[in-house]
């Protein structure tokens, strides 16, 4: 297949003209070759072209709770939004924290998604054997702690344990929230703020206890720590200060904490609830800035949709944004609002993820990478899609997003068209097992 009038995005933030030709499902790019479409072609006339999105922080649910959103849903609204790559959180219930519920839940993704995935497992004590890391780090994305109780398990929370961790596997991401640090006694929403429920020195007591377990072990020894879904300047100032010191140390950051403040958390109560809590313009200021300068390295959703009606009750909705499906125009509106430039679109995007992860050819708009690509078209007037994603309502409604999804092609498939899914599979996991 062809892409004919042709205008991508390059690495480094350039605009270029020409061909691209997909060849077994690979990019063969042609700057300045002209071509007429013909059968099977696709006509890029006025739209961009933009490398698919990594999306590294995404829970689908499944298995456990696939009523929430399901594989083969969330990968749908994923196409929607211009991810053409996701991996998917084991908070599962069960936990996916066994190399046999692991293997499990490969099964279900290969049966049922629409994009390229990969997976994590979930930490607990016993991860700490280096036998056992050795024998499943290279088929995953890497090992989650949370250090806040997120599924059957509890928060891993102990410098000590963490130590043990860090020495086994070569890539720990975590939800750096420590739970020791919560206010104490039942949380009721309309008693409690959750961002006071949940106070910034959680954050602050994880950063410290990271910190302290990585100086513990020499150099060697030091895995690759990536701090998930940050919220705060604190976590800015921490991976500023880590990476100036020489650690291995990667940030991601999630569009709700760059657009909304913890006062719009409490106008809109359970939609725009998540762990971590949203917090205060400073915040936010400060996550733009970090994103910008690379403190931050690239851009997830932390999609964790749950159902219409958990979302709405008073007392006690449960933390999760579903925001997948809204991606790419997302970043688009950032670089709109001129906070973000052409420059650090790829590395945002899809680069400096599959950098961290060690992800091979979907790092941007290269000869010889997988051909996962998006076709954008600028329509501020146009209506919004109706929403796919299983929790039923838009977070970014009142965000005036001016483009839209036109196209969304897996390894040179496309997937995703004008509104409608073609069933096409290109689909792959990004690490073998």
């Amino acid at each position: 297949m062809r892409i004919v009038n042709a205008r991508w995005l390059d690495p480094q933030g350039s605009w270029i003209d020409g061909l691209i030709d997909v060849v077994q499902g690979r990019l063969r790019l042609l700057p300045g070759a002209l071509a007429q479409a013909g059968p099977g072609d696709l006509d890029a006339a006025g739209q961009l072209i933009l490398p698919g999105f990594v999306d590294p922080h995404v829970h689908l649910r499944e298995p456990g709770q696939a009523y929430k959103e399901g594989i083969a849903n969330g990968t749908r609204a994923a196409l929607a939004g211009g991810v053409t790559t996701l991996l998917d959180m084991p908070n599962n219930a069960p936990p996916s924290s066994t190399a046999r519920r692991l293997d499990a839940k490969r099964e279900r993704f290969r049966r049922k998604s629409a994009t390229h995935w990969g997976l994590f497992m979930q930490a607990t004590p016993r991860h700490s054997d280096p036998a056992l890391a050795a024998r499943i780090a290279p088929g995953i994305c890497g090992l989650k702690v949370y250090m806040a109780k997120s599924s059957a398990h509890p928060g891993v929370n102990d410098p000590g344990q963490l130590e043990a961790l860090f020495r086994a596997w070569p890539v720990v991401a975590i939800h750096a929230e420590d739970d020791t640090c919560f206010c104490e006694g039942p949380y009721d929403m309309r008693r409690i703020a959750h961002h006071v429920h949940r106070p910034r020195g959680s954050i602050r007591g994880a950063l410290s206890k990271i910190e302290y377990a990585l100086r513990a072990l020499p150099p060697v020894e030091r895995p690759r720590v990536v701090i998930l879904h940050a919220a705060t300047i604190d976590e800015v100032a921490w991976l500023t200060r880590m990476k100036a010191d020489g650690f291995d140390v990667y940030g991601e950051t999630c569009p709700h904490y760059l657009l909304f403040t913890h006062e719009d958390q409490l106008a809109r109560g359970g939609w725009l609830k998540c762990n971590p809590p949203i917090r205060s313009a400073m915040d936010r200021a400060a996550l733009q800035e970090g994103l910008v300068s690379g403190a931050i390295d690239f851009l997830a959703t932390d999609h964790a949709p749950h159902a219409p009606a958990e979302n709405a009750l008073p007392d006690t909705p449960p933390s999760g944004i579903a925001g997948i499906e809204w991606l790419w125009p997302l970043l688009l509106h950032a670089r709109d609002a001129g906070w973000v430039g052409d420059a650090q679109l790829t590395r945002i995007a899809c680069a400096g993820a599959t950098r961290c992860y060690r992800i091979a050819d979907r790092d941007g708009i290269r000869d010889g990478n997988s051909a996962d690509l998006v076709l954008v078209q600028r329509a501020p007037d146009e209506p919004k899609a109706p929403v796919i994603t299983r929790a039923g309502l838009d977070p970014f409604a009142d965000v005036p997003l001016a483009w839209r999804v036109r196209a969304t092609l897996v390894s040179g498939a496309v997937a995703y068209l004008n509104g409608h899914f073609t069933g096409a599979r290109g689909a792959q996991e990004v690490f073998t097992p």
